[in-house]
């Protein structure tokens, strides 16, 4: 080739790169409109997927949404373990799709132990603790003549009814404790802790009462030879009980008749408002509390507006502020393995 074509072929070369750069730089940026900022582009949906627990402050991403045209989020309710497992088994490539979830520590953390055991990319979601809940046992109140669950448990336990006291008697008859014939047999419930994420810190809770303290971790519970025989009369009593109120303590305050012990947190309790006073409360120890987060992926679209929303929206459901949280649950793999023992013992 002689320096004629040579000239010609890299002008044309120049010519080329130089019509892509204007299109893209001068052209197509007059079409996009006013730069935006990075955590929600102008014109994306944020996808938010609150879990069960927390609907009230999907409510209020929803009615935010509604009112402010700078909030534009499609907003989901669902049981927390539908979306773990569906997080856990998102391909590398539809990451960027993940939504922003608002859940409870550390379920984000669960995903990401999740996919990196099959050798998948972590989700590493950002997650901003947004409010604390502490976690209880609330039975049936005194009526009548009758000295009430409490005291009952109370007397038979040596003091205040404990997971450990009140699984070890899950199913037995009531008068064998201490109590009337008309009460039947002890109805613990935890609730469903493969979906629920309330069930699954009553179960972390309930193992932790078992061992005596918080250090609940699977090599204990295995190495306890007693522990299996503890745990599987509560967890088939609890499977057995008709949540007809969606959560074990809604269940127990409008049928007071389905169960006699009712895993809940200090947040539900403030929900129910003056029918918890039909309630006895107990906080068993070691006392446990659960955090509510938003979790944010790296490529998620997030409102500026929308943590401020759901701290208010928590605040007003009777959640305590982020720094005033005790103890929290175990790590995402005690959490994972608590999940699979309650499968495995139900």
């Amino acid at each position: 080739m002689n320096a004629r074509r040579l000239a010609a072929f890299a002008l044309a070369i120049v010519l080329v790169v130089g019509a892509y750069v204007l299109r893209n730089n001068v052209i197509d940026g007059d079409d996009s409109g006013p730069t935006t900022s990075p955590t929600q582009p102008a014109g994306d949906i944020a996808a938010v997927v609150c879990i069960t627990e927390l609907a009230a402050a999907c409510d209020a991403i929803a009615a935010a949404s509604d009112d402010d045209a700078d909030i534009d989020v499609d907003v989901t309710v669902e049981p927390a373990g539908a979306t773990l497992d569906r997080l856990a088994a998102t391909a590398d490539g539809e990451l960027g799709a993940a939504p922003v979830w608002v859940t409870i520590e550390p379920y984000p953390a669960m995903v990401d132990a999740i996919r990196q055991s099959r050798r998948a990319q972590p989700l590493a979601a950002e997650s901003i603790v947004v409010g604390a809940s502490r976690l209880a046992i609330a039975f049936p109140a005194a009526t009548g003549t009758d000295a009430g669950p409490v005291a009952t448990l109370a007397e038979f336990c040596g003091g205040p009814p404990t997971w450990r006291c009140v699984g070890a008697n899950a199913g037995s008859r009531w008068t064998d404790l201490g109590g009337p014939a008309a009460w039947g047999t002890l109805r613990p419930s935890l609730g469903d802790a493969a979906e629920s994420a309330l069930g699954l810190a009553s179960l972390a809770n309930a193992v932790a009462g078992y061992l005596g303290d918080i250090d609940v971790t699977r090599s204990r519970w295995e190495a306890d030879t007693s522990f299996i025989t503890w745990l599987r009369p509560l967890a088939n009593v609890s499977e057995s009980v008709a949540q007809s109120g969606g959560t074990p303590l809604r269940t127990m305050a409008t049928r007071p008749s389905a169960l006699d012990a009712a895993a809940t947190a200090e947040f539900e309790l403030a929900d129910l408002g003056s029918a918890a006073e039909r309630l006895d409360v107990n906080y068993p120890e070691p006392q446990m509390w659960v955090q509510a987060v938003v979790a944010i992926p790296p490529a998620g679209a997030a409102p500026d507006e929308l943590v401020p929303l759901v701290t208010e929206a928590l605040t007003g459901q009777g959640w305590t502020p982020a720094g005033e949280a005790g103890e929290p649950l175990p790590s995402a793999a005690t959490m994972l393995a608590l999940r699979a023992l309650w499968n495995d013992a139900t």
